[in-house]
This record gives C-alpha cells, structure tokens and sequence, in this order.
C-alpha cells in the first residue's frame, strides 16, 4: 500500500469509512493544547476552503466544515450557544454588520489616540502610510 502524509484533524466517522475502504489510517493522541492547536488550524484550512470554493454546493459544503470546527472550539472552551448569541447581538448593536459593503482603505487617526497607537503596536497588520509630499521622521516615509 501507498502512504500519504495528512498531518491533521480528520473527522471521526472519516477515518471509519476509509478504514472500511482498506485504508490504515494511522493516528497519533492529542494532549488537551495539542488538540487546541490543531482546532485553530483546521478552522483555518476550513475558512481557506470556504474562500476558494466557487459553485453554490461547494460553498455551502465548506460552510458547513467552518461551522463544525466552530462548534467543536466552542465546545473545547466550555462556551454556551447562549452566550455568543447573547454577546453577537451586543456587537450588532453597537458595531453594526457587514452588509453596507463598506471597504475601508485607510483611516488617519488623532495623533496620541489609542487607536494610533494600536496601529504601530500592530504594524505588521496596519502599515503606516504617508502621503507623498510629506516630510516626516518615521521611517516608512523616508
């Protein structure tokens, strides 16, 4: 038989179908923040499925493996259904949802203000920008 490295999280009923197919599917025991780990990266191989998945049945296909991760990270932390349905409404009430379609390309913030400062600390994920005529001492504008 050939063998093929997976190296991650397969559901449990998967490994008993291909085992009823022949395969040897070999697994390794998790501790608890193995385990953690490995639920983070599978949601993130999930949420990667879901943004290349291009018909209709695809994307309701990865929808439904985003969900599943999701509702055993939820389960892993001991969080109920009711709080997160609890603490969404919160957020949508006081920040709103996606639906205006509203792509922010840049914000100038208040020199000083938290949000300036959560920009640099983050610098990597928020580069500073400088316009082009502008003279300044940070290095990106030199």
């Amino acid at each position: 038989m050939r063998k093929f490295y997976q190296n991650k999280l397969w559901r449990e009923k998967l490994i008993a179908i291909r085992e009823a197919k022949g395969a040897i599917v070999h697994t390794v025991p998790l501790s608890h923040a193995e385990f953690n780990e490995e639920l983070n990266i599978k949601l993130l191989e999930e949420a990667n499925e879901l943004y290349e998945a291009d018909t209709h049945e695809k994307m309701i296909h990865e929808i439904v493996g985003v969900l599943e991760v999701l509702d055993c990270i939820i389960n892993f932390h001991g969080i109920s259904k009711e709080e997160i349905i609890k603490f969404k409404e919160t957020s949508v009430e006081q920040l709103g949802t996606y639906t205006d379609k509203s792509f922010v390309d840049f914000v100038e913030y208040p020199k000083g203000s938290k949000e300036e400062q959560h920009c640099l600390d983050n610098s990597d994920k928020y580069p500073e920008l400088c316009d082009e005529n502008h003279e300044s001492i940070n290095s990106c504008c030199k």
